[in-house]
């Protein structure tokens, strides 16, 4: 009993200590930091399935479910019987997956051996990015104007983006979304969405956030009437609440007295492959803006799970959110002439 997994991250040697994590919010580390934390999943296949059955019997979980307990001691993740069910996690053999957003391992995939009443410790050593972005300055007049009036981690944007200090995979994204934003939103649009924008003000590997005018929902719901968006009604994810969260923060002044429950959460998605996703964040009070959610859909579901499920009886799926493969796909079509940066 008590035996558990204990996982230690490294970027191409150097240690990456673990320093939150958390069921709803995901996994922050030291070094490099992120604007916020990242998804991770965890994929368990025992080699003598037979020994799990009593627990998941116990817990009453169906549809090859298995639950952890995944806390942080000094500096790693470490994985344990569920709601601290001392015998929750059987020692045996077993083929384990661990699979963080953003980042590739080498060895992400390993064999463990759980001996009875022991811990068994991996190290999962991420391979460095050697792909960089290099701006092409052709930014359209619109997308210039709001990169002008946008800031992320306490920078202006256009000192963000020639900064060494984010990750490469954070500034693809956001410059991606900016090219979902500038060029045609669906087929006999005339204007972009860009303009409807006052600023950008978080951006991570997988979404940024920015307030915007009003009629920025005006719009999504004319070319849901048109039949070139749908809309998805209110956000199942919790992740989209942090929209919410993340506003109420940074905007204390404008914002004071107010809380989650006074903005009501529409999803937009885009029509296409590679679809725009905008989670508009309407203040149910007088207010000159709204805040919004975007992200462009790569067809992963990973990400979308809510609470932490171990994926029991097969590994994970090892795809993940890589916004350099979507910049191939966007340079082509009608985003081709709103790309604004080269991969090198």
């Amino acid at each position: 009993m008590d035996e558990k997994i204990v996982v230690h991250f490294e970027n191409d040697g150097t240690p990456m200590k673990v320093q939150s994590f958390s069921r709803e919010e995901g996994i922050a580390f030291d070094k490099p930091k992120d604007a916020s934390p990242l998804n991770i999943a965890f994929g368990l296949q025992s080699l003598l399935p037979g020994r799990l059955d009593p627990v998941r019997l116990r817990h009453d979980w169906r549809n090859r479910e298995f639950g952890l307990d995944a806390t942080v001691e000094d500096g790693s993740w470490v994985l344990s019987g569920f709601n601290g069910d001392r015998e929750g996690l059987p020692f045996g053999v077993y083929d384990i997956t661990v699979e963080v957003e953003s980042y590739t391992f080498r060895n992400s995939g390993q064999r463990v051996v759980l001996k009875q009443g022991k811990q068994v410790e991996i190290s999962l050593n991420a391979q460095p990015d050697a792909r960089r972005i290099q701006l092409q300055d052709n930014f359209d007049a619109a997308t210039a104007t709001l990169l002008g009036k946008s800031a992320v981690d306490g920078q202006p944007v256009a000192q963000w983006l020639a900064s060494g200090t984010p990750r490469e995979a954070r500034k693809a994204c956001l410059l991606n979304i900016l090219t979902k934003l500038a060029a045609p939103p669906m087929p006999g649009a005339r204007k972009s969405l860009t303009s409807r924008f006052e600023g950008l003000h978080f951006a991570e590997v997988d979404r940024i956030y920015g307030a915007a005018s009003p009629a920025l929902k005006t719009d999504l719901d004319g070319f849901v009437a048109k039949k070139g968006w749908v809309f998805e009604g209110r956000p199942t994810a919790s992740i989209h609440q942090k929209v919410v969260r993340d506003a109420l923060k940074r905007f204390k002044t404008d914002l004071a007295g107010k809380k989650l429950e006074d903005f009501s959460l529409s999803s937009y998605r885009q029509g296409g492959r590679n679809s725009l996703q905008v989670v508009v964040a309407e203040p149910k009070f007088e207010h000159p803006a709204v805040y919004a959610d975007l992200d462009i859909d790569l067809g992963n579901p990973l990400w979308n799970l809510d609470g932490f499920i171990v994926h029991l009886g097969e590994l994970i799926d090892s795809g993940r959110t890589d916004h350099f493969s979507l910049h191939e796909k966007l340079n082509k079509g009608d985003t081709e002439d709103f790309v604004f940066y080269q991969i090198v």
